[in-house]
């Protein structure tokens, strides 16, 4: 995910130059634990102790669960070790989790797709990496430079839309084919949320926001009159490691922000004038999407790297789903309520895709876990979503892949149009 390797500058190769290390203070074993995993992977790989590289793989991925970058150096590893029995089980328990990988880059890798038993894990991958699902109910507007990364929706299913490149906030109502301006944040917007008049945005003058530069970097939540765009509040964090990502906003007005720079969760009271780190918790890695559930006091997060947490909203303690279902739960950027589950997407995996996640009675475990959209025709990349009524409307055409990791717009993939597609939930 191009946002993801702006913000962890992690993402180098095994195979290629030294893994970065310039990375955001530790706060959590898990972000530490990944950190030294892939640290101890790096010194292995040079040292041609592969012994050593795979197990410092494997604390790598036991801190961060859903690093496919770290499962695909497993399999290599593996493959180093003279174990391609394990490397050869390692790519099909992927492909039966719907993914696809990429194994080339090395010999070993060509040793391993030699192996007779990888044609028919090959085979599998194949179908894993064909669209499912029906692109063809979207609207479509011609702004190609917004970058966006949030929507909502008004009562009256007017559509609102954040712009991490310009941090404009636009809309148009149901039957308009062109966005209008309703406020103007001083960073990218990267979520929204929205109860009645009043709107609220989290901000950062970071990564691919056109001004990132100009002045000391931020973060904040900012409040908005949705109908005048007056700017109503405005509550920094002024530290360079902080991102916030996603936000929601209970009915008493208490706002919960994730943090995907620096493992945490925030909260701002209704009449606060600061932001409080409300969990920590040491197993967070990269907080993504969160999902308010007011009815059972849960605050849901989809952890990039490690997975699905369940946060109490009075104590700030965070539980780690059990992932009953078996399912790879890297990746999830945007996470949403939808009955007794849960709504991702998921664009840290490969194949892309939007999946629904059920849950169990008491909501401590993933049951059950379906791809209702995947890879289609149209998508670069998307991001964020909402759920209105028995629909899922999300954005599918981000553009985030087309920016480098300096913010600049690349030739390649070319920009596209703000593309919002719908998905009947009726059909999970």
């Amino acid at each position: 995910m191009n946002k993801l390797t702006m913000m962890l500058a992690a993402t180098a190769s095994l195979l290629g130059p030294a893994l970065a290390q310039d990375l955001s203070q530790d706060i959590s074993k898990g972000l530490a634990g990944y950190r030294q995993g892939l640290a101890g992977a790096r010194e292995a790989f040079q040292a041609e102790d592969w012994a050593a590289l795979d197990a410092a793989l494997t604390d790598a991925q036991t801190a961060a669960p859903g690093s496919l970058y770290v499962y695909r150096n497993r399999i290599l590893a593996k493959m180093l070790l003279d174990q391609p029995d394990e490397a050869l089980a390692l790519v099909g328990q992927a492909a039966d989790q719907g993914l696809t990988l990429t194994l080339a880059g090395h010999p070993a890798f060509e040793e391993l797709t030699a192996l007779p038993g990888y044609k028919a894990i090959a085979a599998k991958m194949e179908t894993n990496a064909g669209p499912l699902g029906d692109p063809e109910s979207m609207r479509e507007f011609a702004d190609t430079e917004l970058l966006p990364e949030a929507i909502a929706f008004d009562r009256k299913k007017a559509l609102y839309i954040g712009s991490v490149r310009s941090g404009a906030i636009l809309k148009a109502g149901k039957k308009d084919d062109a966005l209008t301006l309703v406020a103007k944040a001083p960073g990218g917007v990267f979520d929204i949320e929205l109860r009645n008049k009043t709107l609220w945005a989290a901000v950062n003058n970071q990564l691919a926001y056109k001004q990132a530069g100009e002045e000391d970097p931020f973060a904040a939540v900012m409040v908005f009159d949705a109908r005048t765009g007056a700017p109503k509040k405005e509550i920094r964090v002024d530290e360079a490691d902080a991102i916030l990502g996603d936000l929601e906003v209970a009915k008493d007005g208490t706002t919960y922000a994730s943090d995907s720079g620096t493992p945490r969760i925030f909260r701002l009271p209704r009449d606060g004038d600061s932001m409080e780190v409300f969990s920590a918790d040491p197993a967070f890695v990269n907080p993504q999407g969160i999902a308010l559930d007011e009815k059972s006091g849960m605050l849901y997060m989809a952890d990039y790297l490690a997975g699905i947490f369940a946060i109490d909203t009075q104590t700030g303690e965070a539980m780690q789903l059990s992932n009953d279902a078996k399912a790879w739960l890297g990746g999830i950027d945007g996470l949403y309520l939808y009955e007794d589950g849960l709504i991702g997407i998921q664009n840290g995996s490969t194949p892309q895709r939007i999946v629904y996640l059920g849950l169990n009675d008491d909501k401590t475990a993933i049951t059950s876990f379906i791809t209702m959209h995947r890879n289609l025709e149209g998508w670069n990349e998307p991001t964020h979503g909402a759920v209105v009524g028995d629909e899922f409307h999300y954005i599918a055409a981000s553009n985030w892949p087309s920016y480098g990791d300096d913010g600049t717009v690349k030739e390649e993939p070319p920009l596209q149009p703000v593309r919002i597609m719908t998905l009947p939930l009726e059909s999970k």
